[in-house]
């Protein structure tokens, strides 16, 4: 169970849009599983493989001597002739006791380093969306025992548990963003990335216009629906590499890597239009005052974030529904 977040020990994984950080522990945790298994049926490898864009990518693998799979490794897995593609695109469990025996593994790349049997399970993400696959290999015909099979089913759920509970501990329950506790590791993760090749990075910080009156208008079960609905706008105007949080309130925060300021200001624009043009408000319109702000070399993240709220309330303090830096 996740009871506290380590914010120095992550470790990014990026899966279908889905970007958060697994700490260090549980990743102990997951190669415990991996050397486990690979224990227990005496084979060469057990991999968590995961879908990075086109790729699957060796994500961890087990410490085991002969084991022919590189942590980082990606291969194309569209047509690629994978067990593991085969896991992902029928979503279940795949069990192959010799390849060898098959014309249809023929082009599989794993038979390339001589691993001819296989059991494979998909990795869920909370979404439903597929992390990548748990999966043992060998170089040996293995039918695999009901017993070998019940206990990677197990330790499947298991991992996506651990999923599940991060995903909790860092989500806004009601806008489905990231929280702050996610905010303020994710602007760390960034600065110290910034720090080594020094790229531009941007956020823009949308607020609702006259929320206050909104919500006692609409009561507040009625401005929670605002919120919620806002949070989609944003989630559907930024870019894949982009991310969203909710702060607190009807203040949201949107983390633009490798972004200067005129493309900040273009992304703020595109979203202060796309809220103000949508029916979320009904009878009350809704608009939102954004603020923008590029960060300076070797700049603070309190410093940077000062500058962007002073953006924000110079963009309210103009009668709000445009973007300020």
């Amino acid at each position: 169970m996740i009871e506290s977040i380590d914010l120095n020990n992550y470790k990014l994984a990026l899966s279908q849009n889905d970007c958060f950080d697994i700490p260090e522990s549980i990743l102990d945790e997951w190669q415990s599983i991996l050397n486990l298994l690979a224990r227990i049926e005496k084979v060469k490898a057990a991999l968590i493989m995961r879908i990075t864009g086109e790729d699957l990518e060796v994500f961890m693998s087990g410490e085991t001597r002969g084991n022919p799979y590189i942590v980082g490794h990606k291969e194309n897995y569209n047509d690629s002739g994978l067990y593991c593609e085969r896991v992902i695109k029928q979503g279940k469990m795949l069990l192959v006791p010799d390849a060898s025996e098959s014309v249809e593994w023929k082009n599989n790349p794993d038979m390339k380093l001589n691993m001819k049997c296989y059991l494979g399970f998909p990795v869920k993400l909370p979404n439903g969306n597929c992390f990548g696959t748990i999966c043992v290999l060998d170089d040996k015909m293995n039918n695999f025992s009901k017993d070998m099979i019940d206990c990677m089913e197990k330790m499947r759920d298991l991992i996506e548990s651990n999923l599940m509970l991060l995903h909790l501990s860092i989500t806004d329950p009601l806008t489905g963003l990231y929280n702050r506790t996610y905010f303020t590791i994710k602007i760390e993760t960034e600065l110290k990335n910034a720090g080594k090749k020094n790229p531009p990075i941007a956020a823009i910080m949308p607020d609702i216009d006259r929320f206050k009156s909104i919500n006692d208008a609409c009561g507040h079960l009625g401005g929670d629906a605002i919120l919620a609905e806002c949070a989609q706008i944003i989630t559907n105007s930024i870019r894949k590499q982009d991310t969203a949080f909710r702060l607190g309130g009807d203040e949201f925060y949107v983390l633009l890597p490798n972004t200067a300021i005129g493309e900040a200001l273009v992304a703020a624009e595109k979203l202060r239009a796309d809220i103000e043009s949508s029916v979320i408000g009904e009878d009350i319109p809704v608009t939102a005052s954004i603020g923008i702000a590029e960060r300076i070399s070797d700049e603070s993240s309190d410093d940077w974030f000062k500058r962007l709220d002073d953006a924000l309330y110079k963009a309210k303090n103009n009668s709000g529904n445009q973007a300020a830096s």
